[in-house]
């Protein structure tokens, strides 16, 4: 009897074009790095395949416009990058409605074109060819119709300044690292806000990639720093949430890390009762990962226990630290946190018959990756 085999379906733009939106749709709920494995599977392909489409879709570097700026105008859909073996680039909506794939450059070249005559000064000297890079600057979506030079522009209300359009986010991660290190933050600053011009933070749509979750937490951290609370928390929130679902565990030091963020965040906008909640959950996380007395649990306590005490509750707040300094004495005996602990229960103590005019503080970092 012969054996029954599996039509594979041919490979067309528009399928290209679907399996790419089933990737990113599932990477939404499971992470780019299962995805790819998932549809595979279910469209009978290998996963190198799935992964290679996906990446030159999503790939800033080869991209001949920024990813994430087209908009079909049939369907309000994004469009996607397509190279087929023996075929140029093509931009097709995903998943297909069934118009006809509209060549890349042609699109490439009519953004370039009202780039150069709209906001030149936006493009750096010598950058010319590359100008449809730059075009998040200045650009919110394009919306394309029938052709390549059939576009509807939405302009932003203020343009920016692109720095780096053509990095992946792991180098303009590994960039803006660097630059802090080096006590240039306001580089980084701009370095990170380049690669995020296309994130909405208030939205329910998250990070695709740890790096791209990464980059918004450290932008948090960096605004913060920079004396902008506002401006960091959206960033904050949406860093944390992201990390939290990709890696699937509270107490990974990465989501650890983003969680410090954010409790810091919400503390310096005067959100106390939510910072307190967030401070409150990383002791639990840093409980189950390396302890109740190990430092980051107890430093975090004394950092909820002045939380508590800015927030008028003065009484829990000085039990928590009286009991935090003598865990701290008995298990960490000769560590400098203690004298700072203590000085700041004594300022409790002082300041507790009335509103403290000078909150006591505890030096806590909010980078992540420290303790």
């Amino acid at each position: 009897m012969p054996t029954r085999t599996t039509a594979v379906p041919a490979w067309t733009p528009a399928f290209v074009a679907e399996v790419v939106a089933a990737t990113i749709e599932q990477a939404a709920v499971h992470g780019l790095h299962q995805a790819p494995r998932d549809v595979a599977r279910s469209h009978h392909l290998s996963p190198a395949t799935v992964e290679e489409w996906v990446s030159r879709a999503r790939a800033v570097q080869a991209a001949p416009v920024p990813p994430d700026l087209l908009a079909c105008h049939t369907c309000a859909r994004s469009m996607i990058l397509i190279q087929l073996p023996g075929s140029g680039r093509v931009y097709l909506c995903a998943p297909s409605c069934g118009r006809t794939p509209v060549p890349a450059d042609e699109i490439r070249d009519a953004v370039a074109a009202v780039i150069l005559h709209r906001t030149p000064h936006l493009v750096p000297t010598g950058k010319t060819t590359q100008a449809a890079s730059y075009a998040l600057g200045p650009i919110q979506r394009v919306t394309v119709g029938a052709t390549g030079t059939d576009l509807h522009i939405t302009w932003r209300a203020i343009s920016l300044q692109v720095t780096g359009p053509m990095m992946a986010m792991a180098q303009r991660l590994h960039l803006a690292q660097r630059h802090t290190a080096n006590n240039k933050p306001e580089r980084a600053i701009d370095v990170l806000h380049s690669g995020l011009l296309h994130i909405d933070p208030t939205s329910a749509t998250l990070a695709l990639d740890t790096a791209t979750a990464r980059a918004a937490t450290l932008l948090a951290t960096l605004t913060l720093t920079n004396g902008d609370p506002a401006a960091a928390l959206p960033w904050a929130q949406w860093g944390h949430r992201s990390l939290r679902h990709l890696l699937r565990d509270p107490t990974n030091p990465e989501v650890r890390a983003a969680l410090r963020v954010l409790a810091a965040t919400h503390r310096a906008a005067g959100n106390l009762t939510t910072a307190a909640d967030c401070y409150s959950d990383l002791i639990r996380h840093h409980t189950q990962a390396d302890g109740p007395y190990a430092l980051p649990t107890l430093a975090t306590q004394a950092t909820l226990a002045v939380v508590l005490y800015e927030h008028g509750r003065q009484e829990p707040a000085q039990q928590l630290l009286a009991r935090t300094i003598a865990d701290h004495r008995r298990v960490h005996p000769h560590h400098p946190a203690i004298a700072r602990m203590t000085a700041a229960l004594y300022r409790m103590h002082t300041t507790a018959t009335g509103p403290p005019g000078h909150p006591p503080h505890i030096a806590t970092p909010a980078t992540p990756g420290a303790s």
